[in-house]
């Protein structure tokens, strides 16, 4: 789905929360709207992008598709391989029913951040690169800029407060998972 902001009734920011109140459909958000303010309010609500105005028809097209791309890899990931728990510390991840929770606390994730956590956790043995989880998750070439990877670690590491895991940014590079000081 690619929305606008600015809609007459209604504006798409509210149209883009009460989707994400019923569904995972992909979400672009094409808008004039450039202020960060903007930028991070719709990528919390739940939009998998957000593309500003005047854009590139190629561009778009490119980012359409590369969400397609990530579905069809999801899809087949899915069907090729049983539905195996993850875990990491007080966190379990379960992939087939897109569930995650901290102890028995079930977690309200968008798609982005639960297939962030999804990766980070398999890949629980090392730094990611914010390229790396740019084309793992959004599908975009390491030449686009965006601060996508950041904004949904930020939210991640607000919703993942109460538990043992933490995200530690490795400087000029990406991230990895650790364990939170205890306080």
């Amino acid at each position: 789905m690619i929305l606008d902001i600015m809609m007459p009734e209604i504006d798409g920011f509210s149209v883009c929360k009460k989707i994400r109140e019923i569904s995972t459909v992909p979400i672009i958000m094409l808008t004039a709207m450039d202020s960060d303010f903007d930028y991070a309010k719709g990528l919390s609500l739940g939009s998998d992008d957000y593309f500003t105005k005047p854009f590139s028809p190629m561009a778009l097209v490119m980012r359409v598709k590369a969400i397609f791309r990530r579905i069809e890899y999801e899809q087949q990931k899915g069907s090729q391989k049983e539905s195996v728990l993850l875990h990491f510390e007080d966190i379990s991840l379960d992939p087939q029913e897109k569930i995650v929770k901290i102890g028995e606390q079930v977690l309200d994730l968008t798609p982005n951040e639960y297939q962030v956590l999804q990766f980070m956790i398999e890949n629980q043995e090392r730094a990611v690169s914010r390229d790396e989880l740019l084309e793992a998750i959004w599908g975009y070439e390491t030449d686009v800029e965006t601060r996508a990877t950041d904004d949904t670690v930020r939210r991640l590491r607000k919703k993942l407060k109460s538990s043992r895991l933490g995200f530690e940014a490795v400087w000029g590079f990406g991230f990895r998972l650790k364990l939170k000081e205890p306080e």
